[in-house]
């Protein structure tokens, strides 16, 4: 026997809306389940108009009977909520320090990239280069 959780009630009139609604999704007329639950004519019309004056409450044989009947078994689930997420205490936050000691690091130990001016620097200084060269030359030709 395989099981299928077809809903979950929470009260009396979630029960009786989803026992009429199998009812009606089998095809089956009240008098129908009464037939095969075996309760006395009319009792299931009875059941689900249980809010009404003529109306009757399910008790433990006429529950038994008709969840046979409409083919359902009836399960009990714990209703828990998830542990609540303790938030941690940021004084007492201990941070693993990878390789021992915390290191500082100064401008010496990183590479310095060219940006946009520093291209144009270098640029300017190569051209400065070239052009004192350019002289060098001149003067030693002279």
């Amino acid at each position: 026997m395989i099981l299928e959780p077809l809903a979950i009630c929470r009260d009396y009139r979630q029960l009786m809306d989803v026992l009429k609604a199998r009812r009606l999704a089998l095809g089956f007329t009240q008098m129908e389940v009464d037939e095969r639950s075996g309760l006395q004519d009319g009792y299931t019309g009875k059941l689900e108009a249980w809010d009404r004056d003529s109306g009757r409450r399910l008790g433990p044989v006429s529950m038994a009977l008709l969840l046979q009947a409409l083919g359902l078994e009836l399960a009990v689930l714990e209703a828990r909520r998830p542990a609540p997420t303790p938030i941690p205490d940021p004084d007492q936050l201990v941070l693993p320090l990878a390789g021992g000691e915390m290191r500082r690091w100064t401008d010496q130990d990183f590479q310095r990239l060219p940006g946009r001016n520093r291209r144009r620097e270098a640029k300017a200084a190569a051209e400065a280069a070239a052009a004192e060269t350019v002289h060098e030359i001149r003067e030693a030709a002279e």
